[in-house]
């Protein structure tokens, strides 16, 4: 699993000896690698849980780079539906206001590239769409091109955290007639009335789940097409879970039947509202939900893909 920098060593390591290894890019991996060869080899294999990143990872020197969604893991989350919840919808998650705020005290040194991203935010051109395609989509080949790696890497994770931010906030305030609960960081109480703290991933969270009428997803903008770890872990507790639909989604779910998803906030709207009055429906969807993952979507289940993976590139 590479989201640490010192994975390059590890690479390294196994290059020298001639053998075959994987690296599981489980982040971003162009904040990770930033052009550096260090980290591929003709023995590596690198997976990914965004297909978007694909062509950069062969870029690198990857010999070959597929895609391993995120999954859940079934010793922490595995309970059947609750008949009656004792919590109302909620978002269980970051505002990414104090991470925002630490890269653009990095930023501001540099007044040039602050100029371009605040442009950038301005003119919408930070977008799940461009951001995929990279930082030259958002700020330009030419003003890129004059970055050094910590410069490429601090924008991209900026783009990536207040993004995120932006959009997370819109949700929410939209949401709020409604009755949402928020279940996060303090920053949230300076957006939202309707406020809690963190519920703890491993002790509390599994029960929180199940126990809540609607887990509401917003899925962070450095996904493009994938999904993000509570669209497993939240229905493999129990919960109903009503996430933001992403191109991928359909590929590890039926719709409708196993999952269900929203375009617009508008539309998050409508359907929380007609899934608190169907509680029926909802814990039908999440119990099949819980199924399908239990068959193919826990971490055993990865193991056992990865396992294929290197078995088929490099045999017995």
């Amino acid at each position: 699993l590479s989201g640490m920098d010192n994975s390059g060593l590890f690479a390294r390591f196994f290059e020298d000896l001639r053998l075959p290894y994987v690296t599981w890019f489980v982040d971003d991996p162009r904040t990770i690698i930033m052009d550096r060869p260090i980290y591929a080899s003709p023995f590596a294999i690198a997976l990914t849980w965004e297909a978007s990143y694909q062509p950069y990872l062969t870029s690198v020197g990857f010999s070959e780079s597929r895609v391993l969604p995120l999954a859940a893991e079934i010793s922490l989350f595995d309970a059947g539906p609750a008949e009656t919840c004792a919590f109302p919808p909620t978002f269980i998650g970051n505002s990414m206001t104090e991470f925002s705020r630490d890269e653009w005290t990095w930023i501001t040194a540099y007044p040039d590239l602050a100029q371009a991203l605040t442009r950038a935010f301005e003119t919408d051109r930070v977008t799940r769409d461009r951001f995929a395609r990279g930082l030259d989509a958002i700020l330009g080949d030419e003003l890129v091109a004059a970055l050094d790696p910590d410069q490429k890497r601090h924008a991209e994770m900026y783009c990536f955290i207040e993004g995120t931010r932006r959009l997370r906030v819109q949700l929410m305030r939209q949401l709020e007639p409604e009755g949402v609960l928020v279940r996060g960081d303090d920053a949230w109480r300076g957006y939202l009335a309707a406020c809690g703290p963190y519920v703890g991933y491993r002790g509390e969270l599994p029960a929180y789940y199940r126990d809540c009428e609607i887990n509401l997803n917003s899925t962070s903008l450095q996904m493009a097409s994938a999904v993000n770890q509570r669209v497993f872990d939240c229905p493999a507790a129990g919960g109903f879970l009503l996430t933001d639909a992403q191109p991928s989604l359909e590929t590890l779910f039926e719709p409708q039947t196993e999952i269900a998803q929203y375009h617009s906030p508008e539309e998050c709207r409508d359907l929380i509202r007609f899934y608190r009055a169907h509680p029926h429906l909802r814990n039908e969807i999440a119990a099949n939900a819980r199924r399908r993952i239990l068959a193919h979507h826990s971490y055993a289940n990865r193991l056992r893909e990865l396992g294929a993976i290197v078995k088929n590139r490099y045999g017995e």
